[in-house]
């Protein structure tokens, strides 16, 4: 977890700019920094204790929080909200997965201590709508476009580690999310339904 918010404006206004972000501290309440302007309008951007992550354009830029320095920057394609997650929890597993439209059904998994690709995981035959990564970074939940299957992977080795029928029809699925403890995981859809997964009891039915 962290105190830190991550802000990107939607149209210039004073600090705020679609081509900038401004780090605010919740404890302080107060703005910590703003960014220099990049060339072009940040798609997404996430945060931990000690990275930041930006999508310009076709690039994945990570930066270094306490210095406010590049430390890398992947080149990654075209990435939208949704497609990218970013490890909550720097101290376990440091790892940052997306996938881009032209990846069809790919995640990939990079390592910023490394600063390397780690692995890429077919996780679907249709295009990747979501990912999520649990707050220890060492399972990754996927869909895809159809919204009919999620599928739990391990990090950084990506071996399938469950498959969940989420309905027989396809659906848009808004978020998926860990608990906090890794117990459950939650989904919502455009269907008008929640579902919750017990991955604690089928995880210990995996052993």
């Amino acid at each position: 977890m962290t105190n830190l918010v991550l802000l990107v404006g939607l149209a210039d206004y004073g600090d705020f700019s679609p081509r900038k972000v401004t780090i605010w501290s919740t404890n302080k309440n107060t703005v910590l920094c703003t960014s220099w302007a990049f060339n072009s309008p940040i798609k997404i951007a996430k945060i931990n204790k000690k990275h930041m992550a930006l999508v310009e354009g076709d690039k994945l830029h990570i930066y270094i929080i306490e210095k406010m320095e590049r430390y890398h920057t992947f080149e990654v394609g075209p990435v939208t909200l949704g497609r990218l997650a970013l490890s909550s929890n720097p101290e376990k597993n440091n790892f940052i997965c997306c996938s881009s439209n032209s990846d069809e059904g790919m995640v990939r998994v990079f390592d910023i201590a490394t600063r390397s690709t780690r692995t890429s995981i077919k996780a679907h035959k249709s295009p990747i709508l979501k990912i999520t990564l649990n707050y220890k970074g060492n399972m990754l939940a996927t869909c895809s476009c159809k919204g009919t299957i999620i599928r739990i992977f391990s990090i950084p080795k990506g071996e399938k580690i469950i498959t969940y029928k989420r309905g027989f029809y396809s659906a848009y699925i808004f978020s998926m999310n860990f608990s906090s403890d890794d117990e459950k995981l939650i989904s919502t859809s455009d269907t008008g339904t929640i579902h919750v997964f017990d991955l604690k009891q089928d995880l210990e039915g995996e052993e």
